[in-house]
């Protein structure tokens, strides 16, 4: 069996030259030791090369993705309502559970159920409406709603059995009108708040926005 320096020196491609080169041997390996960190620099830094080029790639979709989500984040702030619309009935009487609310420019108080019953998701379609208009007063708007099929449905089931007493409509959380029903509603409703027509037109345009 060989051993370790029988190997090496198999291995040696200078064994044979004459002992008389020992000197130039010598020299040779010193030479080819020396040249190694040379030889292996371009493969070290071929080999450095994908690692910082994977490097800037990481650093380029992390990028990215850091713009995206802050896209993604203004994004989702103009799918929320820029005005939250809510109906809600209401009664004119305190009971356990309901939510006392003063209906604006007057001092009739009514109690809020704490169900929703539609908001602006279903709503299809809102307007700018011109309500009666006194003599020599300024001009009052309202708000005409039309609601979606599946809103429409809501309406009606939740109206059908409240007539006789009041609905609320809440703009922002704030309770803004208080109608009594005379009728269920289905398709489509009129708030007759008192608003200018620069308020009415920004509720509509807020109720829009989902």
């Amino acid at each position: 069996m060989k051993t370790v320096r029988d190997v090496l020196q198999d291995a040696d491609p200078l064994r044979h030259e004459p002992d008389r080169l020992e000197g130039e041997r010598d020299r040779l390996r010193q030479a080819v030791v020396a040249a190694a960190p040379a030889v292996t620099t371009p493969a070290s830094a071929g080999f450095r090369s994908p690692v910082v080029l994977l490097a800037s790639v990481v650093l380029i979709v992390a990028g990215i993705v850091a713009v995206g989500s802050q896209l993604w984040s203004r994004g989702g702030a103009t799918l929320q309502a820029a005005i939250r619309f809510e109906v809600r009935l209401a009664e004119d009487h305190p009971t356990a559970g309901l939510r006392e609310a003063r209906i604006p420019g007057s001092d009739r108080v009514i109690y809020l159920h704490e169900e929703i019953v539609v908001t602006n998701a279903d709503i299809a379609q809102s307007s700018v409406v011109q309500s009666s208009v006194v003599p020599g007063g300024p001009s009052r708007f309202g708000i005409g709603v039309r609601f979606t099929a599946a809103g429409a449905q809501k309406m009606r089931e939740a109206t059908a059995k409240h007539v006789g007493r009041p609905v609320a409509i809440l703009i922002d959380g704030d309770l803004v009108a208080a109608p009594v029903l005379k009728s269920p509603i289905s398709t489509s409703a009129v708030i007759s708040g008192d608003f200018t027509q620069a308020e009415a037109e920004r509720i509509v345009n807020g109720i829009g926005i989902r």
